[in-house]
């Protein structure tokens, strides 16, 4: 028999579909061929090449670190945990169930969101046929409709993060006070008064038919300010009234001299004042010297 006919290739063995405990495999080692039973065959931790703890991206060394933020009440992972961990469901359950939470948040306010649409148009609908019937108790002869007391929309407004103010040596000259943020924007209690915040300026509604507004309504001014405290100089914060016929006047103010908080270099002026509001009337606001922080409530009262 020649030798090529003793050859047998893999591709000539047959295929089996299963490994007996008893079954025999052939394996290479560093001291040569070797059969080896299968129920010998042990896989451990250090001779097969997934992926490992001391393998996980970023050439990690020990045990990965897992580092949270709670987000309503949920631990989410953030970027200090060990780059590539291989999480477990105890580790993301936070953002699952945010995800969830989140789901279902959405979900219900797209239920609703046809409601407050209409709800909101009815409001503004219902705000103009108040505001014509007030132009038409205003306008009538009769004494009795007259005599009628008619209402203004609130133009609640709360700003804060005050900056501005200014000082120069021997000088009285002020500069106008800012605002980073709206708390409580007006236009959602009256949608003809606004506000801006660099500088700050505070809008009433003009007197028109549709105004929602009434002359002489009173609103109550709630103001908060820390302000530098030079020596020898008088600080001062003025609340200045510009009328629609263009004249102008400080309708509130606050002084205080340094020394009041000289350790830390500035004093807090705190007051309340209550302020007649006509319509098309302008608020704004002044301080000499450097305002720190400081914030402004201003609300209807009568």
């Amino acid at each position: 028999m020649a030798i090529e006919d003793e050859i047998i290739n893999i591709s000539d063995i047959d295929i089996g579909t299963e490994i007996l405990n008893s079954d025999k495999l052939l394996i290479e080692t560093s001291n040569g061929t070797k059969m080896i039973a299968f129920k010998d065959f042990v896989v451990g931790p250090d001779n097969i090449s997934s992926v490992r703890q001391n393998q996980i991206e970023g050439g990690v060394e020990g045990e990965a670190d897992t580092f949270y933020n709670v987000v309503t009440g949920f631990n989410i992972l953030n970027n200090k945990t060990t780059p590539g961990l291989n999480t477990q469901y105890d580790q993301i359950s936070g953002t699952t169930e945010l995800g969830v939470f989140n789901y279902n948040a959405i979900a219900n306010l797209a239920s609703v969101s046809a409601d407050i649409g209409s709800n909101t148009s009815a409001i503004r609908e219902l705000n103009r046929n108040i505001d014509h019937l007030a132009n038409l108790l205003e306008s009538t002869n009769n004494d009795v409709l007259k005599s009628v007391t008619l209402q203004t929309s609130a133009c609640n407004c709360i700003v804060a993060g005050a900056t501005g103010g200014r000082r120069q040596h021997g000088s009285s000259h002020r500069k106008s006070i800012s605002f980073s943020r709206k708390l409580l924007d007006p236009v959602t209690t009256n949608p003809n008064c606004t506000v801006e915040l660099s500088p700050f300026k505070l809008k009433f509604p003009v007197a028109s038919e549709n105004s929602g507004f009434v002359d002489g309504t009173r609103f109550m001014i709630v103001c908060k300010f820390d302000i530098k405290a030079t020596n020898n100089w008088l600080e001062e914060i003025n609340i200045f009234r510009k009328k629609a016929d263009g004249t102008s006047g400080v309708v509130s103010r606050a002084t205080g001299h340094y020394g009041l908080n000289d350790a830390a270099g500035f004093f807090s002026l705190q007051w309340t004042d209550v302020l007649t509001i006509n319509s098309g009337d302008e608020l704004t606001a002044t301080a000499n010297n450097i305002i720190l922080r400081g914030d402004i409530d201003i609300f209807k009262i009568g």
